[in-house]
Parts: structure tokens; C-alpha cells; sequence
């Protein structure tokens, strides 16, 4: 933790430089953000603000920032130009921004009849910031920078290699000590958690075979491909079953969504070294193998959570308890399905907690979000030509990444590069037009 003095320093500093770029450049807030995502132990970077925080709906972070510098930037811009407001209402027209009011829309709902309307509405005001997130985003990204995000990610997941590798040999982890405890140690990095970080890992991964199609020549391939064998080293670290489960899915479905020679090879590539990766390190081979014995042999902890999460939906099976408030069901109701003494209260699987929270209301919102982006990805095939449409597959993966990875770790749409790859998968598929209304 820093001296206080340096904490306001920190914060004012950064206040200046988000001000500066949202002013000078502000579609490159875009990356920054993308980048900032993989710095959650930013929340101790920052002095506490006091009933701010409650506003920002927790611990102030560089994401949190961020969000707010891209949000303000875009208002600053529908302000000043006329062609940004007729694109903010293409933006508001289209498929996937009414699926996503939809699903806010019954978060709202549930505030009526919530077991907990304070939890509720906070759940609500977040989720109302990151659609604001997703418009801004929408409305700043430029063609020419379709790459930026990608990169960002790919660079932040490149640095954290040597972190994560020296947590996993020393067991000196640099925040959330508690993790080096025990048997396994699981180095979570800048991340709250080890998962979260193999989730990252793995956006980085698909953003390196996508970058790797566009370099040219043989050094910046060779580049890519030693920093590829780096992040799946930092992701085998990590003892991430659901990171592991996440790429091989994802990656199965770039090779069908993107056959092509630059892309196949890579992933070839990847692949051996991953089965060298498990012949060399049994304990991996061995946790891997644990997910073939169901849910149950996944986590004890997992495994109350979801019999509680099941549980909330039999009893409310239309609108579920509200939006946010399984924990504080769980605690009046269901404690006595807690069969770890120190474990979690909090749903860790994002289906389960939408059907808990939201009831068949919730997950035919959700079904209708995923409809929509896949009507949005099919529209961005058919419109765009074969690099373009590469971009897009990465975006949908990103997508797809934070949807399979947060049946294990929630986080789906609470998660901002979510919203962010909805936004540029979005942009992407106007095919360079200004604006035009989808639903014509």
C-alpha cells in the first residue's frame, strides 16, 4: 500500500492524463482501457473517497477511471458534432444495444420485488455506467485503430509473464498473499484472483494469433510466436481449469471461423506446446482431468453455490430474487448449504446467478443478447472483407472468452472489456459506414 500522500498524487496525476487524452485523442482511451484491466490491484493505488466509492459501486481502479474518462469524452463529443449524435442513434437503434437495454431493463424490474432493492439498484446503476460504456465506445472507435484493444492486451498480457512465472517459482506473490498458501500455489499477478488472470491470459492469446496474421515478415512472426509460448507458460502457471477449458474451445473455434494458413499454423504450434506443457507438468494433466468427474469434483465451494443457486430459482422461477441479491438470500436463507467453513456467499457461475437472480426473465434476456451478437457477427461477415472480418472474429472471442470463463468465475456482464468488444465488434460491422440503422 502506498503512503497516502503518493495515493492523492497517483489519483490526481491520473485524473490529468485520462482529461488530457479524452480531450487531445480520445478514441485511444479505448486501448488504454483495455490495457488498464489487467491492473485490478490499481484499487490500492488510490486513496479511499468515501461515499464516492459507493457511487463508483466499490474501490476506486484505473478500469473505473478510465470507464468514466471514455463515457465523459463521448458526451464531450455529442456535444460539440452533429454527425456523432445521428451515429448514437444508429447506435441506440441497432439489435444488440435493444438486447442489452432488455437485460438492464429487467435488472430494473427486479428492483420492485428484490430481496435486497439497495444491492439491486447499485447492480443496476453499474450496469446503466457500462452500457454507457459500450455507446461510448461505439461512438469514439475509429476503423484505423480496429487493432489498438488487441495490441493493448496482448502487451499488458506479455508483461505480466515474467510476474507470473516468479510468483509460481518463489511463492512471493505481490498482492492477495492468501493464494500462496497450501499445496497449489496459484499466482493471481495484478489480478484478484488466478482465474480472472487466466482469463486475461487467454484474451491475450487470441489477440496474439490475430496480430500474428497481420505481421510481415519472418522476425515479427518469430516474435509473436516466442511471446505466444510466454503466455501459454503463464497460463499453464496458473492452474486455471476453467482458462485451459477456454482456450481449447476458443481456439477449436478460430480454426473453423478462420481457416486460413497465417492462423492454423500458430495454433498447431500452440498446441504442441500445450501437450508438452502437460507431459511435462503431471499435476496440470491431473487437475485438468478432475473436470471429467462433473461439477462436483470442480470445487466443494462451487458446489454449494450452485445447489443454493438452484434452489432460489425453483422457489421464483419467472423473476428470480433480484438482480444481485443471491448473496444476501443465501445468508438469510440457504447458510446451511455452506460446506466450507471459510468459503464464498457469492454465485461464481454466471448462468446459475442470472437464474437465481433474474429467474426465466433473466436467461431469456441473456438468450437474447447472444442472439443478437450473433446476428451482429454474422452481419459483420457478410459485410466486410477477410482481414476485417478477422478483427471481428477476435472480438467475438473476446466475447465468448468472458461468457465461458464466468461460468467458473462470474464476471460476465459485469466484466468492462466485455461492453468493449461489443463496441468494436459493432463499429467493425458498418463496414466503414458513418451510421445507418440496423433494424431496416
Amino acid at each position: 500500500m502506498l503512503p497516502l500522500f503518493w495515493q492523492w498524487l497517483l489519483l490526481l496525476v491520473t485524473i490529468e492524463a485520462l482529461v488530457l487524452l479524452g480531450w487531445k485523442k480520445p478514441s485511444l482511451l479505448i486501448p488504454f482501457l483495455a490495457g488498464a484491466a489487467a491492473l485490478e490491484i490499481s484499487i490500492t493505488w488510490y486513496p479511499s473517497l468515501g461515499g464516492l466509492e459507493t457511487a463508483l459501486g466499490g474501490d476506486v481502479s484505473l478500469v473505473k477511471l478510465t470507464s468514466i474518462a471514455l463515457i465523459l469524452a463521448a458526451l464531450a463529443r455529442l456535444c460539440r458534432r452533429r454527425d456523432t449524435r445521428r451515429e448514437l442513434g444508429a447506435l441506440v437503434n441497432s439489435w444488440i444495444t435493444w438486447a442489452l437495454v432488455i437485460y438492464v431493463g429487467v435488472g430494473g424490474v427486479s428492483v420492485l420485488y428484490s430481496a435486497d432493492r439497495h444491492k439491486t439498484a447499485v447492480e443496476v446503476i453499474r450496469l446503466l455506467v457500462l452500457l454507457a460504456l459500450y455507446l461510448a465506445v461505439g461512438l469514439l472507435s475509429q476503423g484505423k485503430q480496429k487493432l489498438l484493444p488487441l495490441y493493448a492486451v496482448h502487451t499488458l498480457g506479455c508483461l505480466l509473464t515474467p510476474l507470473v512465472i516468479f510468483e509460481a517459482a518463489t511463492r512471493h506473490f505481490i498482492w492477495q498473499q492468501q493464494f500462496a498458501e497450501g499445496v497449489l500455489a496459484r499466482p493471481p499477478a495484478t489480478f484478484v484472483d488466478a482465474n480472472i488472470l487466466a482469463r486475461y491470459l487467454v484474451l491475450a492469446l487470441v489477440a496474439n494469433l490475430v496480430l500474428q496474421y497481420f505481421a510481415e515478415g519472418w522476425r515479427a512472426r518469430s516474435l509473436y510466436q516466442l511471446a505466444m509460448a510466454a503466455l501459454a507458460g503463464a497460463l499453464a502457471a496458473t492452474f486455471s481449469r476453467s482458462g485451459y477449458v477456454t482456450l481449447a474451445v476458443v481456439f477449436i473455434l478460430l480454426a473453423v471461423l478462420v481457416p486460413r494458413r497465417k492462423i492454423l499454423l500458430p495454433l498447431g504450434l500452440l498446441g504442441v506446446l500445450a501437450a508438452l506443457i502437460l507431459a511435462g507438468y503431471p499435476t496440470m494433466l491431473q487437475r485438468l482431468l478432475t473436470i471429467k468427474e462433473g461439477i462436483g469434483a470442480l470445487d466443494a465451494q462451487r458446489q454449494y453455490l450452485v445447489q443454493a443457486a438452484w434452489a432460489m430459482f425453483r422457489e421464483q422461477p419467472l423473476t428470480g430474487v433480484g438482480l444481485g441479491a443471491f448473496q444476501t438470500v443465501f445468508l438469510a436463507k440457504y447458510l446451511f448449504m455452506k460446506t466450507v467453513e471459510d468459503g464464498a456467499t457469492l454465485s461464481h457461475t454466471t448462468v446459475m446467478t442470472i437464474a437465481a437472480e433474474l429467474g426465466l426473465l433473466g436467461l431469456a434476456a441473456m438468450a437474447n443478447v447472444w442472439a443478437a451478437l450473433i446476428r451482429l457477427i454474422g452481419r459483420t461477415r457478410r459485410r466486410l472483407g477477410r482481414e476485417e472480418w478477422i478483427v471481428g472474429a477476435a472480438y467475438g472471442l473476446w466475447i465468448l472468452t468472458i461468457f465461458i470463463s464466468s461460468q467458473a468465475e462470474a464476471r460476465f456482464f459485469e466484466e468492462p472489456l466485455l461492453w468493449v468488444s461489443m463496441g468494436m465488434l459493432y463499429r467493425l460491422s458498418l463496414g466503414g459506414a458513418a451510421g445507418g440503422a440496423e433494424k431496416t
